[in-house]
């Protein structure tokens, strides 16, 4: 770089640039294999959730649009890039515990009984189970287990109350909720989104962390509804 007016290059210098071109071509090998890895591992998470919301044709999509309402109201909290990507992928994988629930319980359009809805609240602690033997998902598991908590105390499994829930339990809570609130179930039709955000905004405090739920509500939720109209889409064709 510094050779000017008229200065020969050397063979010093030759090999000085030959080593340099080996270390950049190194570095942008391990860049495009962490891509690929990378892609891979999504594309692997983007089809376990279609498996779990493909129990449930009344769910399907959910778990996508779940893992897109977390992490923009991550975003909006101010979490750094990496810990909402680790979000995202958290409520991707939120219900990956209905794989242990039976059919017959997921797709009942009655009331479910006492020990049916027992059933139903195992999938945390199941989605929980099967992550912890994978050491790179360790950070995912308070969003799986905990997202079912409510900030009075009186959610599941744990009965664990306010601050004490693991911040991506109380993000993926929101984002779950919103979510079966708009979306068409076996037993009531999809609440037009006026009702849904006044819902959440009764519920501050008692079901919801009050100040997630006052930057949830404030959202552009334009996304999550394209999100939605594609999996419907869908699951018509």
């Amino acid at each position: 770089g510094d050779k000017r007016g008229g200065s020969q290059i050397t063979s010093f210098d030759t090999l000085l640039c030959g080593s340099l071109a080996g270390g950049l071509s190194l570095y942008l090998k391990n860049t495009r294999l962490y891509e690929d890895v990378r892609a891979m591992f999504m594309g692997t998470m983007h089809a376990l959730t279609r498996a779990i919301d493909a129990k449930d044709s009344y769910t399907h999509g959910h778990s996508e649009r779940v893992a897109l309402l977390a992490q923009l109201l991550a975003q909006a909290v101010g979490l750094d890039a990496a810990t909402v990507e680790r979000v995202h992928i958290a409520g991707l994988v939120h219900d990956l515990g209905k794989i242990g629930v039976p059919e017959a319980v997921l797709c009942k359009t009655g009331t479910l009984s006492d020990q049916e809805f027992a059933l139903i609240k195992k999938h945390p602690e199941i989605g929980a189970q099967i992550l912890s033997g994978i050491p790179q998902m360790q950070d995912l598991i308070p969003g799986v287990m905990y997202h079912h908590e409510r900030w009075d105390g009186r959610g599941y499994p744990q009965q664990i109350a306010g601050e004490a829930i693991p911040l991506f339990g109380r993000l993926i809570s929101l984002a779950d909720a919103f979510d079966a609130m708009t979306s068409n179930r076996t037993y009531r039709a999809p609440l037009p989104h006026d009702e849904v955000i006044e819902e959440i905004c009764r519920c501050r405090g008692t079901q919801f962390d009050p100040h997630l739920a006052d930057v949830f509500i404030r959202l552009d939720f334009g996304l999550f509804f394209e999100e939605a109209a594609t999996h419907r889409a869908r699951q018509a064709a």
